[in-house]
């Protein structure tokens, strides 16, 4: 009877510390949220940066080679971006490979330079929004 009481007061507490907090992340949704969160700081850098970045078009089907199409090119802005985001590039470009490591490629799918070139501010707002619907597909 003492064992049954213990186990009902853990899973109680599970179950509410659960509630309370939430459900634990997983790493494929941390490091989405991550680079979410660093990609709102490089936006300031949006209209400074004036050239032209390959764009995947090829989403989820292309998950791999798009995260690693986005990472070559986040290579690119090394030296066109402000020093204070230099900090925030690095932990974009380190998190895309943690996320392409998290991936595998997709068969029949086109190299970067297939894709088209787009601006700055379309290329940070294309990047935004496949890894806003990663993250709607991980939950």
């Amino acid at each position: 009877m003492m064992c049954k009481v213990l186990i009902f007061s853990y899973i109680s507490a599970v179950m509410l510390m659960t509630a309370a907090y939430g459900t634990p992340l997983s790493p494929e949704e941390r490091l989405l949220r991550t680079l979410i969160k660093d990609l709102e700081f490089l936006e300031k850098s949006k209209d400074k940066i004036h050239f032209d970045l390959y764009t995947p078009n090829e989403k989820q089907e292309c998950r791999w080679q798009a995260l690693q199409c986005y990472l070559t090119e986040m290579d690119t802005l090394e030296n066109e971006i402000e020093d204070e985001d230099v900090d925030n590039l690095e932990n974009i470009k380190k998190n895309l490979q943690s996320l392409m490591d998290l991936s595998t490629p997709g068969n029949g799918c086109k190299i970067c330079e297939a894709n088209d070139k787009k601006k700055f501010p379309a290329f940070h707002q294309e990047l935004s929004n496949f890894l806003k619907s990663m993250l709607k597909k991980a939950r």
